[in-house]
């Protein structure tokens, strides 16, 4: 069964400008990810992303950290997620509005 809201046309543009696209991507590698829920919630609400985007970013990132912080991090395992998950962030917001098409 498919949701009308899950298969919804792009309403609008994720950025409205090359520096806006510039910043965001910027911001999530200089926080090495921790923005990449905020970022992809916002796409989510503009219907450029599913909803399950920034919750599966948000487990990832803020789960990775509290398990680190109860368990340990004695490998410096968390380290490796984090900087994996900032990458494929940073990708993912940098080709965002790559198939956004005017009128669509």
């Amino acid at each position: 069964m498919s949701s009308s809201r899950l298969n919804a046309p792009i309403q609008a543009r994720m950025y409205s400008k090359s520096l806006h696209k510039v910043l965001w991507v910027v911001a999530v590698v200089l926080s090495a990810g921790l923005l990449a829920p905020p970022l992809f919630f916002i796409a989510a609400k503009k219907r450029v992303v599913s909803m399950a985007v920034p919750a599966i970013y948000a487990v990832i990132i803020y789960g990775s950290v509290i398990v680190a912080t109860i368990l340990g991090n004695s490998k410096n395992w968390e380290g490796l997620v984090l900087a994996i998950t900032m990458i494929v962030a940073a990708v993912h917001a940098a080709i965002l509005d790559m198939e956004w098409k005017p009128g669509r």
